[in-house]
């Protein structure tokens, strides 16, 4: 199962941890960290890695796929999937 992952920025360990589909409580929990200072980061599974995973992919086939989505997307400059940020810098 999918899940969403609290981290300290710091040490990098994981400090919360939920399944996706309990967002709100894991925003809740980062809320209460940062109430106590610490530098924390959300990591929440895109769109494509939950497709993958649901379809039964290990991690090598997802990060093999999460590439494959990239490469594509750079290959289609200008398309409403891709934003480049450094055409946006001249404008």
């Amino acid at each position: 199962m999918l899940k969403i992952r609290i981290l300290d920025n710091l040490t990098q360990q994981t400090l919360f941890e939920c399944p996706i589909n309990e967002i709100d409580n894991a925003y809740a929990q980062a809320s209460l960290f940062e109430e106590m200072g610490l530098d924390i980061q959300i990591i929440v599974p895109s769109l494509s890695e939950s497709l993958s995973r649901s379809l039964g992919h290990g991690p090598q086939v997802t990060a093999a796929y999460m590439e494959s989505l990239k490469d594509e997307m750079e290959q289609h400059d200008g398309s409403c999937c891709f934003d480049d940020p450094e055409k946006n810098k001249s404008n």
